[in-house]
């Protein structure tokens, strides 16, 4: 299990936009030899903005798949 915000993510006041939205270096190289050395991937994060109503469940499901297809894109399945 992989947190997301400052792990997977720059650390920002709650990221829910994709364009706020950037994996750190090396995360990617990271979780595909984790992966290669037959790991299933789990990205966990709580979402406080959600009920602070700052941003809508919608909103985080659109930056999850946008998570998905980039660290894809790297070859990271999660």
């Amino acid at each position: 299990f992989i947190d997301r915000d400052g792990v997977v993510n720059e650390e920002r006041d709650y990221v829910h936009r994709v364009e706020d939205f950037h994996i750190l270096p090396g995360v990617p190289e990271g979780l595909r030899l984790l992966q290669q050395h037959g790991w299933k991937l789990v990205v966990v994060t709580n979402q406080a903005g959600i009920a602070r109503g700052l941003y809508t469940e919608a909103d985080f499901q659109h930056l999850t798949r946008h998570m998905r297809a980039q660290l894809a894109l790297q070859g990271v399945q999660l």
